[in-house]
């Protein structure tokens, strides 16, 4: 994950399903002499040099609202990119104070259906990263309002079908265990078992993980990891994983009374 944010939430607390996704990548990241050229205006190649990667923020409901105003000339536009980030802790800070001003190429994933775009193309000069407001912010949530913003484009933002190249994951393998203990990163690999098998918890989990979204990917075949609904994990609706290839699933980790939860906010 690209920012850590900090809330609290108990049990009784309803997280709403995520809109959008956002991945961003410096554009120092991006192969500008070879940036791929759209067709059927869309994009299917991974744009970033060799070694580089994305990482992906989690916005608030609605707050993800693209929009390509006119440019300076009738084959132009400009692309404003503004969403929201809960949770308000030293690391956002940090990463907004150290990011401000700086150029990002953008893809933002539509979480109903799966559909990604793509903006911040060399040819817009990158997307500029600005904070309009940091504490209280929409609807009276503490975290940070954050825009992305283009220069004049023929192609402001565009269909992106392509891999969202990012961080190798943490692969993870239960063996003879039902739980593995949290690390750095913010993905890892639920690989296949050799016999049926549940998670039930993860472990290691300390106060400054609080607010992190973490992804755990399904790469099981003949027998795939399953989380259920528990007091650990708080699934939406109730409704079980399966970490078979091709699902994810995001918790938010949260503090509770007892301890420390795992909240869906997204899969797939």
């Amino acid at each position: 994950m690209l920012l850590d944010q900090t809330r609290n939430i108990n049990k009784n607390d309803k997280l709403s399903s995520l809109k959008f996704r956002l991945f961003l990548a410096r554009l120092s990241s991006v192969d500008i002499d070879n940036f791929p050229k759209a067709v059927g205006a869309t994009i299917s190649t991974n744009p970033l040099l060799a070694g580089q990667y994305f990482k992906y923020i989690d916005t608030l409901i609605s707050t993800l609202k693209p929009n390509a105003a006119a440019g300076e000339t009738p084959q132009s536009g400009k692309l404003a990119l503004p969403f929201s980030v809960e949770g308000l802790s030293k690391a956002l800070l940090t990463w907004i104070y150290e990011n401000a001003g700086e150029e990002f190429i953008a893809i933002w994933e539509r979480c109903s259906d799966g559909q990604k775009f793509i903006g911040g193309s060399p040819c817009s000069g990158g997307l500029v990263l600005k904070y309009t407001g940091i504490g209280e912010i929409a609807t009276k949530v503490l975290g940070a309002a954050l825009s992305l913003d283009g220069a004049d484009c023929p192609e402001p933002f565009l269909f992106y079908d392509g891999p969202v190249v990012r961080e190798v994951a943490t692969v993870i393998s239960l063996a003879a265990l039902t739980t593995f203990a949290i690390g750095t990163g913010s993905q890892y690999l639920l690989s296949d078992n050799t016999a049926a098998k549940a998670l039930t918890d993860i472990t290691g989990v300390t106060v400054g993980d609080v607010g992190r979204i973490i992804e755990l990917v399904g790469a099981g075949v003949n027998f795939p990891t399953t989380i259920a609904n528990s007091t650990a994990f708080i699934l939406n609706a109730g409704l079980s994983f399966t970490g078979a290839v091709g699902n994810s699933i995001s918790f938010q980790i949260t503090k509770t009374a007892t301890g420390f939860a795992f909240y869906e906010v997204y899969r797939t």
